[in-house]
């Protein structure tokens, strides 16, 4: 068996020349300085983003940069992956996971698109990544499909499967995607949890440390949208939630169930672990109280713009706790997978901070605006 030292030493060394180039944010700073969409794609021409520069001057279309960025961030994992053996090999192919569950996620939106809400898709299915990920899938079937049957056989073979069969498409007519995404999150956790349990003490410390706090806050997100805004009932509150983390569980989530949704407060959850949160949770539960249960349309605009104000606000949260938490991975001991996470977590983040720039810019917005929406 390989020592830690023999495992990490090699890829350590390699991943933190570029973890500390990522850090380094002017690229960002530069695109978000940059007076047009143009200048701002540009700035990447001279980075290892050039294959996004090189598509928008084949293509003049910025979704074309998003199929690009994803398609490097499946090769960085993939990459990443063979340097790896064993159980943390394994385990960087549960999160290659994640992002075949968005891309089928997204595929499935589009079928409901096109079959359901009788949409065209023919210029949106283009932007579906259509290569295999971690299973195979035929994505092309999905998109052509015109039965739910049919969605189906093009994930057979799959862990999605058992999870899609739950459906059916007079269901999914009648109550959309929203629970159906979710399941199929929480099956990742699932996996991600039990993948994690393969790993060697250290290996598994840092990963509780990383996604506890995801889970944590994933709930919190799902508790304040769906159980104090829309106020749905503690049972299907419950079914939504995902096992894992601190809060779930915890007396504080069953006090929070127990009330009537009028009386709910989501700085129970958050006051005795998250308490900055919690202290912002407040002022817009303040905001919220002061509305009525009108439906008129004023009122519902300014609802949604608490909701939409306190979902950033948790999503902007749960980045900062979790770039904490690697950059004191970062600074620990090294022969961990740990920074093999950090890499992972700061390349998205760039490839994040690189999509607002871009979006920022093709609708005009300010140099504050673009810097707002990156969590």
């Amino acid at each position: 068996m390989k020592s830690a030292a023999s495992r990490y030493g090699f890829i350590n060394a390699k991943l933190r020349a570029r973890i500390g180039r990522m850090m380094d944010d002017h690229v960002v700073n530069d695109m978000i300085r940059s007076g047009s969409l143009v200048e701002a794609v540009q700035v990447l021409r001279d980075t290892q983003y050039a294959p996004v520069a090189e598509a928008y001057d084949r293509t003049g279309d910025i979704q074309a940069l998003e199929l690009v960025l994803l398609q490097g961030e499946i090769a960085m994992y993939e990459e990443v992956a063979g340097y790896l053996d064993g159980k943390p090999a394994e385990f960087v192919r549960v999160l290659l996971e994640k992002i075949e569950i968005d891309n089928l996620k997204n595929a499935i939106r589009l079928w409901y698109s096109n079959i359901v809400r009788h949409h065209s898709i023919s210029y949106r299915g283009a932007y579906i990544f259509r290569e295999r990920i971690v299973h195979a899938i035929d994505w092309a079937m999905i998109l052509n499909a015109v039965q739910w049957d049919e969605v189906l056989k093009a994930v057979s073979g799959t862990p999605y499967l058992p999870v899609l069969e739950r459906y059916t498409f007079d269901s999914i007519v009648e109550d959309g995607l929203f629970e159906m995404e979710t399941s199929l999150d929480k099956l990742w956790y699932e996996h991600l949890q039990r993948q994690a349990k393969s790993l060697s003490r250290r290996d598994r410390a840092a990963v509780e440390k990383v996604y506890g706090i995801d889970i944590d806050l994933k709930n919190v997100l799902m508790l304040v949208r769906f159980g104090w805004y829309h106020r749905l009932s503690s049972e299907r509150l419950r079914q939504l939630l995902i096992p894992g983390g601190t809060i779930y569980g915890s007396k504080d989530i069953e006090s929070f169930l127990s009330m009537e949704p009028p009386e709910r407060n989501p700085s129970l959850l958050l006051k005795r672990r998250y308490a900055d949160l919690a202290k912002a949770t407040d002022e817009i539960a303040v905001q919220q109280n002061t509305l009525s249960d009108s439906t008129d349309a004023k009122v519902l605009e300014r609802k949604n713009e608490i909701i939409a104000a306190q979902t950033l606000r948790i999503e902007q949260y749960l980045g900062k706790m979790r770039k904490k938490q690697y950059l004191k991975i970062l600074s620990g001991y090294p022969f961990t997978l740990g920074v093999v996470l950090a890499y992972f977590f700061l390349y998205k983040r760039m490839d994040q901070m690189i999509r607002a720039a871009i979006s920022g810019k093709y609708y005009g917005w300010s140099e504050e605006r673009i810097r707002e929406v990156m969590v």
